[in-house]
């Protein structure tokens, strides 16, 4: 006779069928055990739950939860600390925090944890420590991992600081720092353009610094173009054991090839076998972009074509740079039809680069013939799009153009895209029409403005006269500004 399953042989199925995302059969599979008298278990529900939450359906995984005592289950922490987490990467804190307060269990540090990660998310820092005041009043203290959690939370938001702060606070809860929570740290301040900070936090780390906290502290300095500090750092490497890897390589030649030291940076990649490493795609195309960037174009193409890797969407759109600066617009497109053959399809960042170079050159036709080709490839223009052709037109004159470009955009137009269409308007001073744009632009209320109204009484025009307490970058003294001052030249003339 053929054995009857018994709990686990159903269990074993189940798993199979939530990896499959079969909820119906799953839940039919439970119907099932219960007739058979092999009733579902906690690793049953667990199975279940851990299925939902990892595939965003919360809320079935809270009817599971609720299901439970009817089946003479009581859910442990794993459950709970399954669901917290799920609730608080979905965004839902305040369901993850009700949870965490209601469980049926105590809750652990894992349990804490996944609330703090979505308190941390949501950037609620104030009820953080709320909630770690609470670990310690339950006799549930903060474990390494919670640190590192908030470390590198607040890192993230630019709150490296903050992160100072709870660094200086671990020991009193029986914690050391590692080095990840320091690689998040010095990684911080370099993004800052702390370099020092980040060199200081390097050199007083209790523990054995890795290759990954000096590259970090190396991005810093080549951002910072400190080469004789980075070449002591590198020194200092390999002084204390810690080989070069290619990402250290990397870092260099990316930083020499952006700050113009393209023959440096050759110099560099041509050290890297010394070092037992070997160019990857990311220092081909670093290189290639340097290449490009400095009109070399010839060297670019040489470079791409003997490198023994295979060229990937940013080695293409590299080279396609430089073939741009070079105005060589046969050899760009061919290089993109090529791209499609070798199963490379050029993305909206290669159609930008073309559509942004012809504009320049104030071949905004052929911008347009190549902007509509951009669905072929199955690229969507995006705002740098749009941006480039209306710029492109303005630089031109054809101000109609701009305008229709303006209005039929596929995304919102941002700041540039009206302040690119406002400078050939005021150029040929058609006034109403830029003050019709200045309505759209700020009609969102995003640009807290004062208003004053000018008249020219040649013109018969009512003209807004901004004068500006908050503006972005983009538009501070730049456009706005110079459409008052010729408007006013305009009438002052009258």
């Amino acid at each position: 006779m053929p054995v009857a399953p018994d709990t686990y042989t159903y269990n074993t199925v189940l798993m199979g069928l939530c990896g499959a995302r079969q909820w119906g059969d799953a839940e039919e599979l439970m119907a099932e055990m219960v007739r058979n008298h092999c009733p579902p278990n906690e690793v049953t529900f667990a199975t279940q739950i851990r299925a939902f939450c990892q595939n965003g359906l919360l809320d079935r995984a809270l009817q599971l939860l609720d299901r439970m005592p009817g089946y003479g289950c009581t859910p442990d922490v794993v459950i709970y600390s399954t669901l917290v987490n799920g609730f608080s990467e979905q965004g839902r804190v305040d369901d993850a925090i009700e949870l965490l307060s209601g469980m049926l269990c105590k809750p652990n540090t894992v349990c804490y944890n996944a609330a703090l990660k979505g308190l941390c998310i949501a950037q609620r820092w104030e009820d953080v420590g709320g909630l770690i005041a609470d670990m310690v009043t339950k006799d549930c203290l903060p474990n390494e991992a919670t640190f590192s959690m908030l470390t590198s939370c607040l890192c993230q938001n630019g709150l490296v600081d903050c992160a100072m702060e709870v660094l200086e606070h671990m020991h009193k809860y029986g914690c050391r720092p590692d080095v990840v929570i320091y690689n998040t740290l010095i990684y911080s301040f370099s993004e800052q353009g702390r370099v020092e900070d980040a060199l200081k936090l390097l050199n007083s780390m209790p523990c054995s610094p890795d290759v990954i906290s000096f590259n970090a502290a190396l991005k810093g300095l080549c951002r910072a173009e400190r080469w004789d500090d980075a070449e002591d750092l590198i020194g200092k490497m390999l002084r204390e054991d810690c080989p070069l890897i290619e990402m250290t390589f990397n870092i260099l030649i990316d930083s020499l090839c952006q700050s113009g030291r393209v023959n440096y940076a050759i110099e560099v990649f041509e050290q890297m076998p010394n070092f037992g490493c070997t160019p990857d795609i990311v220092t081909y195309s670093s290189l290639i972009n340097g290449l490009s960037e400095q009109g070399l174009v010839e060297s670019a193409i040489e470079l791409f074509q003997s490198m023994p890797c295979k060229p990937d969407i940013f080695g293409y759109n590299a080279v396609l740079k430089g073939l741009c600066k070079a105005a060589r617009w046969e050899d760009a497109g061919e290089l993109i039809s090529k791209m499609a053959r070798k199963d490379c399809p050029p993305n909206e960042i290669t159609f930008n680069i073309l559509i942004n170079s012809l504009c320049q050159k104030g071949l905004v036709d052929r911008a347009i013939e190549v902007f509509e080709q951009m669905p072929k490839y199955g690229s969507t223009p995006d705002i740098f799009t749009y941006n480039a052709l209306i710029n492109g037109f303005s630089e031109q004159g054809r101000l109609d153009d701009a305008r229709k470009i303006l209005s039929t955009m596929s995304c919102k137009p941002d700041a540039v895209s009206y302040n690119s269409a406002l400078k050939g308007l005021c150029r040929a001073e058609r006034w109403k029409e830029a003050e019709e744009i200045l309505h759209l632009l700020l009609a969102g209320g995003s640009f807290l403005i004062k208003e004053q109204n000018i008249f020219c009484r040649k013109e018969k025009i009512q003209l807004q006269q901004l004068i500006i307490c908050q503006l972005p970058s983009v538009l501070r003294c730049s456009i706005l500004s110079e459409m008052v001052e010729n408007f006013e030249k305009h009438c002052t003339s009258e």
